[in-house]
């Protein structure tokens, strides 16, 4: 079994302090693979998310992984998590409290992104309000382009659960869970 590094740290979101929970892995590049399937995964981003085909960092025009990680020996894992609990008189606790640690985790990676090695962000691209796709030409920056695991086609609850021991829990109308997770990497030499 692998062996992770916690703790926690606080954040101002609006006039509240919110403790945001981490953990963190690295292992061989090679062992992350077991959980990749793009098959499986990418059918659910085309089925399911209005991101399909829209994005440059979006299926079906992320590179596979195996491809982008060639050069890579290691990947670091971060897994961040809070509850949606701490808000107070929000309507929509945990997509506000979702999208926050998603930010936090997306900034803290490009601050410590090695210069040899590549983050794998936590969600799809959101540095341009419109996509060079979708306008028919090339990434406006791709310098600053990442993809995420998911669009490469990781199973993220399945990592989250046997790398982290971190079960991922969803909101539903009427059901705020107990805390919210986001997960990212860094690709490393």
């Amino acid at each position: 079994m692998n062996t992770y590094q916690t703790g926690s740290f606080t954040k101002q979101l609006n006039n509240t302090q919110i403790t945001i929970h981490y953990k963190q892995l690295e292992i061989n590049t090679i062992e992350i693979s077991s959980y990749l399937n793009p098959t499986e995964f990418n059918a659910y981003c085309k089925n399911g998310c209005p991101n399909h085909s829209q994005k440059w960092t979006c299926p079906p025009n992320c590179p596979s992984f195996e491809n982008y990680a060639k050069d890579y020996s290691k990947i670091s894992l971060y897994l961040f998590y809070t509850s949606p609990n701490q808000l107070k008189e929000v309507e929509d606790k945990a997509l506000l409290a979702y999208n926050f640690i998603k930010e936090e985790l997306q900034s803290y990676l490009r601050q410590i992104e090695p210069e040899n090695g590549k983050m794998i962000a936590a969600n799809s691209c959101e540095l341009c309000t419109t996509c060079g796709l979708v306008l028919g030409k090339e990434c406006h920056i791709p310098d600053k382009m990442r993809y995420n695991l998911v669009a490469f086609g990781f199973n993220v609850s399945k990592i989250m659960t046997d790398l982290f021991q971190h079960e991922l829990k969803w909101a539903s109308k009427d059901q705020i869970p107990d805390f919210v997770s986001s997960v990212g990497a860094l690709l490393k030499k």
